[in-house]
């Protein structure tokens, strides 16, 4: 049926990846063993094909049940997507958007989220993956048992006593959580499906650093152009940003509507300049952003990205207009999402404003800086006084 965009995100970056195509054909065939809703008493009659974008719902497409089959049809995004099907009223069914034909198999309307998908390479790669690991939590549950129908009664009966035992069990079921899901991967690294079970099931296994120097380097190469992968890399980036740190990358908007990154500015000195409208400490910040701009006239490997964190764009518009914020060498980009930027989470915004320094590598020099200092220290990099490269 016809795309339906049920709620995307206010913002201006058009270009979310479960909405970006590349062509190549996808056919999504389904049927139910059980077509009735779990709670309600009637039939499933439409599924909903579905991804998440800023936390909302996107509703990508729509099939009407028959038989209690139903079919999808559509382009593909560029990049394998998480993507589900709803229409539920007792979860969803979970699957990768990719080329070719997804089947899912004969599932219970009432708990979608058992069934099983198959029929592509990602697809297979994490069935597989659920397999195992359904496999593992059987197990865990049977060592748990084990322990508890082992032990004396008069433990039994006593929480405080019992959760000493318990305590060891859910350790060694913690290590066997990640002996297995790494081995799995370690056979399956070359599967965009790796790139959802680091994100969804193995991050928060593990410290950020072990999962940058273990998976991250040793996914394929060609999966680092992905968009699971650069958001992981910002993860960690962000996990670790101190002075000398590679800083996470952030991309927005231009007001002329152009998409730029923070990265797209590499072999320059950036001051990121998170900022609101709103703000009265930002609108102070003003004349030594200027003064910034006129010291590094005759240079360009100096500028300012000034990141706003407004949700209405006229508010953003009208305050660049009305302070005069523009000169060639300062560009302004927003997602106008708020508090919900990504510039927020990933710097560690706590108020604004809120600067960062970065060297032409793309490192922190200098967290924070503001008046006079943040004006010295421009200065001195554009004289050759410091250097941070």
């Amino acid at each position: 049926m016809r795309r339906i965009i049920v709620s995307v995100a206010v913002g201006m970056l058009a270009g979310v990846g479960c909405l970006a195509q590349n062509g190549d054909k996808y056919v999504i065939t389904g049927e139910m063993t059980r077509d009735s809703l779990r709670f309600t008493p009637q039939a499933v009659r439409m599924v909903y094909l579905a991804c998440q974008s800023d936390g909302k719902e996107v509703r990508l497409d729509s099939a009407v049940v028959k038989n209690k089959t139903f079919r999808f049809e559509g382009k593909a995004p560029r990049f394998v997507e998480a993507a589900y099907l709803s229409g539920f009223d007792n979860g969803s069914v979970q699957l990768l958007l990719e080329p070719g034909n997804i089947t899912v198999q004969p599932f219970d309307a009432h708990y979608p989220v058992s069934a099983k998908v198959s029929g592509t390479p990602s697809n297979d790669v994490m069935s597989g993956y659920y397999a195992v690991r359904g496999k593992d939590v059987q197990e865990s549950k049977v060592r748990m048992n084990n322990l508890f129908n082992s032990l004396p009664e008069e433990v039994k009966n006593n929480p405080e006593q019992r959760m000493d035992y318990h305590g060891s069990v859910f350790n060694i079921n913690t290590v066997m959580q990640k002996v297995v899901a790494l081995e799995y991967l370690r056979s399956h690294l070359d599967s965009e499906a790796a790139l959802f079970i680091i994100k969804y099931d193995i991050y928060h296994l593990f410290q950020p650093k072990t999962i940058e120097r273990t998976l991250m380097r040793a996914v394929s190469s060609r999966l680092r152009q992905h968009p699971v992968y650069r958001e992981l890399e910002n993860k960690i980036k962000a996990s670790n940003l101190k002075v000398g740190s590679p800083a996470p990358d952030i991309a927005g908007v231009t007001p002329e509507g152009k998409e730029i990154s923070l990265s797209d500015y590499k072999g320059k000195y950036v001051l990121l300049d998170i900022w609101a409208s709103w703000c009265g400490p930002c609108r102070r910040e003003f004349p030594y952003l200027k003064q910034a701009m006129t010291a590094s006239e005759a240079n360009d490997k100096f500028v300012i990205l000034s990141y706003s964190i407004d949700s209405k764009e006229p508010d953003w518009v009208n305050s660049i207009e009305k302070n005069e914020l523009k000169h060639k060498n300062w560009i302004h980009f927003s997602t106008l999402k708020g508090w919900s930027s990504d510039a927020v989470s990933l710097f560690n915004v706590q108020g604004v404003p809120h600067t960062v320094l970065l060297n032409p590598k793309g490192e922190v020099v200098a967290f924070n800086l503001r008046g006079e200092e943040m004006l010295n220290k421009v200065k001195r990099i554009i004289e050759g006084v410091e250097t941070y490269e």
